[in-house]
């Protein structure tokens, strides 16, 4: 007898699914406007990859500036791949947003005259970081939800994980998903739905996000219709590898360069200069990231398998003022940086591809906005530090005042919309098969998968054999799957392991997106890397990737040609 799971329903002008930054400032935006608005996500908002931002994040806000500069080093730096009205309104929107942070409270550094205490990051030529030394994150998630747990204009909706958007009649009419504390399937029915939900990290083994951000967006939003662009770009950071209690913690390695810092192989060769004379430590994140893979790909790696981040020669006052939070968590895991080099190699931090967006983060498909690291065209083939939370603060804001405006003149109800029908019996067959593969084991090989094939360093033989496993697991594993012992028989264990098991299937799609995006770009630029191509290709290859769902579920890739920016 097939297990009959409860549905609840909800009706809602606009919908935000992911409870970040960009989601926060979406609701903000829907409650001031009058629209009834709803933000679901899978923990507690805000939440998210907001706290992952350590060092500050970027706004032309210093004497001299100017969002015009600003946007001029983002295309310098960031390879061709950028859509500049996109990084032309964030550029602009940031200030913006800089000072309603600090009208609610958010505590930057200032200094003694009450001005901002701006940071210079690498590559940009004005100091524009603002900061809460190197807690930044932290400090902005604990603003915003100082602001947004107590709004009773925002409906609040935790331990949500979305499964996929409802379109009816060319149009996101809702969304349906399973409420994995209360074991319950739910439906939301709304005129406007954004997709906040952060990037796909999750499917590499070692990265610094939260475990519960696995590319839902990119994949709910693909399967709906909407052009994934540019998704091979990934912005890959230095994170240790040991010792066992700091495996995946993102040391912040821009505030260790400001700092002083340098990189050596395991001969102690401070290799950096032998890639980049001039610029060395200085360089882009990128092109440091790439320069640490292929060390590590040639041998000269540490014993486990990293590079080593030196501060040993950095002044602790100077360590104390930039990376105090970084040392002291080093230094309660058991190592004293002023003493010890980080052994560090590169995880995916943020992804730079996306949806397909406009300037207000609308999709092409009516009903449906991504902002965040969801949206894509913003941050093209690099990522200059400080670009990430930024961007995000500024598009959730951008997509929750439009959505909203357009919220308003579309009157009446919603239309009600239900779960699938065969998502029901989907989850009681999973609940209840005691044979198959454990989910957690397919998630792992999810993961391994495309740490091994799909990083830094990359090869059509890699690609390939993703491709080809990516299938196999979707083809074979994923309908087999089942829980633990334990998940079946505890309803508390259950509703966890059911969120991670169902997102092994958005996993499993979104390396296969991630593989055909990277098999097909025939060169190397910004944060792809192909072994078999080092080169960057301008004449075939000055062009964003472009996939959509073809008319039988098969990924069909174009190109799409370079945005130019005005004048």
């Amino acid at each position: 007898m097939a297990l009959d799971i409860p549905v609840e329903h909800y009706e809602t002008d606009v919908l935000v699914v992911g409870g970040g930054a960009a989601g926060a400032m979406a609701c903000f935006e829907c409650a001031d406007a009058g629209v009834k608005v709803i933000l679901a996500g899978k923990s507690r908002p805000p939440s998210g990859t907001t706290s992952v931002a350590r060092g500050g994040f970027a706004a032309a806000m210093g004497p001299g500036d100017s969002p015009a500069l600003h946007l001029a080093e983002i295309l310098e730096h960031g390879g061709e791949l950028i859509d500049p009205v996109l990084a032309g309104a964030w550029c602009e929107g940031i200030v913006d947003v800089v000072n309603d942070l600090r009208a609610w409270g958010a505590d930057f550094v200032t200094k003694d005259n009450g001005e901002l205490d701006l940071k210079m990051f690498p590559n940009h030529t004005h100091p524009r970081a603002v900061h809460h030394f190197d807690t930044t994150g932290n400090m902005v998630t604990k603003t915003l939800a100082a602001k947004l747990r107590p709004d009773q204009r925002i409906e609040q909706h935790a331990n949500t994980a979305m499964m996929d958007l409802i379109v009816e009649g060319g149009r996101v009419v809702g969304a349906w998903g399973v409420n994995y504390a209360k074991g319950r399937l739910v439906a939301y029915s709304a005129k406007e739905v954004i997709l906040s939900t952060g990037g796909g990290s999750g499917l590499f083994y070692v990265n610094d996000n939260p475990p519960q951000v696995t590319g839902d967006g990119y994949v709910m939003g693909f399967r709906a219709g909407v052009p994934l662009l540019g998704i091979e770009m990934i912005d890959f950071q230095a994170m240790c590898c040991s010792p066992e209690e700091l495996f995946g913690f993102a040391p912040h390695p821009t505030g260790f360069i400001n700092a002083g810092a340098v990189f050596r192989n395991r001969d102690g060769e401070l290799f950096l200069k032998r890639y980049f004379p001039d610029t060395a430590e200085r360089s882009t994140r990128s092109e440091v990231i790439l320069a640490m893979a292929k060390e590590i790909h040639a041998g000269r790696a540490g014993l486990t398998g990293g590079i080593f981040m030196d501060a040993t020669e950095v002044p602790m006052e100077t360590i104390q003022k930039q990376i105090p939070h970084v040392y002291k968590t080093c230094l309660h895991r058991g190592i004293d940086i002023t003493e010890t080099p980080l052994e560090v190699a590169p995880g995916s931090h943020t992804w730079l591809g996306g949806l397909h967006i406009n300037v207000d983060g609308k999709t092409p498909l009516d009903g449906l906005w991504a902002a965040g690291e969801t949206g894509g065209g913003i941050h093209g083939g690099n990522r200059i530090g400080g670009s990430a939370l930024s961007s995000a603060l500024v598009f959730g804001r951008r997509a929750g005042k439009a959505a909203a405006a357009l919220a308003k003149t579309e009157g009446g109800a919603p239309a009600k919309v239900d779960v699938p029908a065969e998502a029901n019996d989907m989850l009681a067959e999973l609940i209840g098969r005691d044979e198959g593969p454990l989910q957690a084991d397919v998630r792992l090989r999810c993961r391994m998968l495309a740490h091994e094939q799909l990083g830094s360093i990359r090869s059509a033989e890699g690609c390939n054999a993703a491709l080809a496993e990516y299938a196999q697991i979707e083809a074979e594993e994923i309908p087999r799957m089942r829980l633990s012992d334990e998940a079946r028989n505890s309803e508390r264990a259950r509703g966890q392991e059911l969120e991670s098991a169902l997102s092994v299937t958005n996993l499993a799609l979104l390396g296969r997106l991630l593989a055909t995006a990277s098999v097909a770009r025939e060169e190397s630029r910004g944060a792809h890397y192909r072994t078999d191509f080092p080169d960057t290709d301008n004449e075939t290859w000055s062009a964003v990737t472009h996939l959509e769902q073809g008319p039988d579920g098969e990924i069909v890739l174009t190109k799409d040609p370079l945005k130019q920016a005005a004048g």
